[in-house]
């Protein structure tokens, strides 16, 4: 879905990725810093679909199969995992998302409206379509 939005809307969207582990899940926090680290080396999104499409198995084991399957320095990407700086990065991004009322995932924001769950892309078109109205009437 955000692939066909920046498709359709090019440079007039940007898209802003925060990190929102949710409590009560054991492996949560460590997947999204496996996921920031693989962003060191380009493969973010490859590494963040990976664990999306595998939300069953999450675990250490599961977290380096796919960084060594994405080609990842594994050196490297294992010492970025123990990174307290990472770590912090993540739950800044969990405090920030409480602040703003993120209750749960997917949450975004459209100019500061809130737009929750997995909606059809026409939902986010009527949001961003007004926004932009809004813009361009400036």
């Amino acid at each position: 879905m955000l692939e066909q939005i920046q498709k359709e809307y090019g440079n007039k969207v940007r898209h802003i990725y925060k990190d929102f582990p949710l409590g009560g899940q054991i492996y949560s926090e460590p997947a999204a810093i496996a996921a920031r680290c693989a962003a060191k080396s380009g493969k973010f999104w490859e590494y963040h679909n990976e664990l999306y499409n595998n939300q069953s198995s999450l675990g250490p084991a599961l977290f380096e199969q796919i960084a060594s399957r994405l080609g990842l320095p594994m050196n490297d990407w294992k010492k970025c995992t123990e990174d307290i700086k990472i770590k912090e990065a993540v739950r800044n991004d969990l405090n920030e998302g409480i602040k703003l009322g993120v209750t749960g995932t997917p949450t975004f924001f459209i100019n500061g409206k809130k737009v929750v769950g997995a909606l059809p892309l026409e939902n986010f078109k009527l949001v961003i379509d007004e926004e932009l109205k809004k813009t361009n009437k400036k």
